[in-house]
């Protein structure tokens, strides 16, 4: 009868000592990467200028569930990847009434008048730009085919990249 008495005392307190570390190991919650929003377009410009990338702006709107199926089946992932650290810079733009940013020449202005610049009707466009925030390539317009789109938005990248360095080398 001791024996088990003491069987039963060990099994308890290994359990114990696990639901503890499964406790202390919740709180160490690994944070999921945001696509990062833009505040101060000029940022932005200056590291794609350092770095020799194009920029990829989503321009969407909080209410928008394409929008939401860009970010978090598309551009999340390509973040946390890594496979895109040295390909482009990806950036998001909330367009909604009262949002202001800082455009290029350091003037803040709404996140409506930013996108009537680049001719953004649609939710989402995505939209790649040099350093000097001039358009690279045709903008892309909502999502396409989910199946087919990461290889329309990967070509589109890759088409974007090859201007910068051309841009470059010259």
């Amino acid at each position: 009868m001791k024996t088990n008495y003491y069987s039963l005392i060990f099994s308890l307190l290994i359990f114990v000592l696990s639901l503890s570390q499964s406790v202390s190991m919740a709180d160490e919650v690994i944070q999921r990467p945001e696509l990062p929003q833009i505040h101060d377009i000029r940022d932005t410009l200056q590291l794609a200028k350092a770095q020799k990338l194009p920029i990829l702006i989503m321009f969407g709107s909080e209410e928008c569930p394409f929008c939401y199926l860009l970010r978090e089946d598309f551009l999340v992932p390509m973040i946390i990847s890594g496979d895109y650290v040295d390909k482009v810079i990806m950036r998001e733009i909330y367009v909604s009434y009262g949002r202001k940013i800082i455009d290029f020449s350091g003037k803040t202005i709404t996140t409506r008048e930013f996108a009537n610049r680049y001719k953004i009707r649609l939710f989402p466009t995505t939209v790649f730009l040099d350093s000097g925030g001039k358009p690279l390539v045709k903008n892309i317009l909502g999502v396409t085919t989910p199946s087919l789109f990461g290889g329309t938005l990967d070509d589109t990248i890759d088409e974007a990249l090859s201007i910068v360095k051309e841009k470059t080398i010259k």
